[in-house]
Parts: C-alpha cells; structure tokens; sequence
C-alpha cells in the first residue's frame, strides 16, 4: 500500500493551497481541475456535473491526472481521509477544418491562352492568368512585363505556367543584328558596318563581321549598337 501511495505521489500532481469542507461541490471541483489544466498549457473544458457533492478530501492527498497523454481524459483521486475517483473528460476545441480550396486550385501563375513556337514573340493578348499547382517556383515568371515582347526559347504550349527559361535572354546585342565595328588606333577612329554573329552582353566579347571587306573579326561589346576592337583587324 505504501509503495502504491509513494508511486501516486510522483506520478501525479498534486494541488497546493487547497481548503476542503466536508465536501465539495461539482462547481469547485470543475475549477479545480480547470485551473490545473490552465497551469500546463492545455484547453480548460473538463465535463463535471456542478451540482453532485463529492466527500471531502485532505488537500496533501488530492492528486490530478492526465491519463490520455493529451490532456483529453482527466483521472481525479482523493487518497484520504475518503477514497474516491473520478475520471472525466476534458473537451479540447476541434480542428477547424483548413479551407484548402485555394490549395486544390494551386497558384496564380500566367500562361499561354495559345500554344506558341520556339522563336515566337509574345504579345499581351497571348498572356493569361491561371491557377495552377506549382511544386518549385525557381525560375517562375511572376510579372507580366517580363513576357510581353520576349522571344521563346522553346516551344510552350497553352495553359501552363511560364518559367524564364522558356524565353530567350535578353542580350544587349543579338546575333545577326546589324552594328558599328570602331577601331581606335592612336588618336584615329574608324568606324565601319557590321553584322554581329553572336549574342552579346555589355563587356562580352563576341565575333562580328565586316559587312564592307566580310572579314571575320573579334570585338567587344560597348552597347546596343557598337562593338569596338583593340587592335587593328581591319
């Protein structure tokens, strides 16, 4: 029995500066355990019908339980000077249902109202707005300005989502487009037409051709119209 009693008393908690009477009331019982519950973090919602009277019980023998593990199903001992035990219910707040219906429809993300080629230019007439279910947003195209006017680096077809790696970078010169070769040799200048035979960033360097002599010839990028050499290749 004492082993028993000594297990009860590390197992359970037990309530300080408790004053019983002769009984207790269901009433103050339920705010007993409520406040318990209160102390560890959980909901505060034990079932007690207020209005049953218990024996009264020594405040030092008074322990109180959670039998469930989740706060859930509350055990109530009274060891001494009357032996009794309750086990009642603790009603914690349902899970609201999560409205997913936004998840089901997935992201809002543009597409193609049409399918389009490769090479294709995109106009704003071609672009539309869709929900879709998006695993990885890397790469994902979230403004409209970023597509009107860009070229498609491989075909897409109508209705999915747009990443940039379906458009074609933005180069400052284009290959095949037409551009100046300059050529400074001293303090002279010398400026010819040409034909860029490559894409080409601001600094790149990036073979063009003479239009004039169709030499072949190596320069680099100084905006979207010039290409300038560093030695004479004329």
């Amino acid at each position: 029995m004492l082993k028993y009693l000594f297990f009860i008393f590390c197992v359970m908690s037990s309530l300080s500066n408790l004053t019983f009477a002769n009984s207790i009331s269901g009433s103050e019982l339920k705010k007993i355990v409520n406040k318990w519950l209160l102390e560890r973090g959980s909901v505060a919602n034990v079932n007690l019908l207020e209005e049953i009277k218990y024996p009264k019980c020594d405040e030092r023998k008074f322990f109180i339980n959670d039998i469930s593990g989740k706060f859930n199903l509350i055990k109530i001992l009274c060891v001494s000077p009357h032996q009794w035990s309750i086990i009642t219910r603790n009603k914690l707040e349902e899970k609201k249902p999560r409205n997913n219906s936004n998840e089901k429809k997935g992201s809002l993300v543009f597409a193609l109202n049409k399918p389009k080629k490769k090479g294709e230019i995109i106009n704003a007439d071609d672009v539309i707005k869709i929900h879709k279910k998006i695993f990885n947003i890397n790469g994902l195209v979230f403004n409209k300005e970023d597509l009107i006017g860009k070229k498609l680096s491989k075909s897409v077809s109508a209705n999915r989502a747009i990443f940039f790696s379906s458009l074609e970078r933005d180069w400052l010169i284009e290959k095949n487009s037409l551009i100046f070769i300059e050529n400074r040799i001293n303090s002279v200048t010398i400026k010819v037409e040409g034909i860029a035979l490559q894409n080409g960033d601001l600094g790149e360097k990036i073979r063009v051709k003479n239009v004039k002599s169709g030499k072949i010839l190596q320069g680099f990028v100084r905006d979207k119209k010039k290409v300038s050499l560093n030695t004479k290749q004329f």
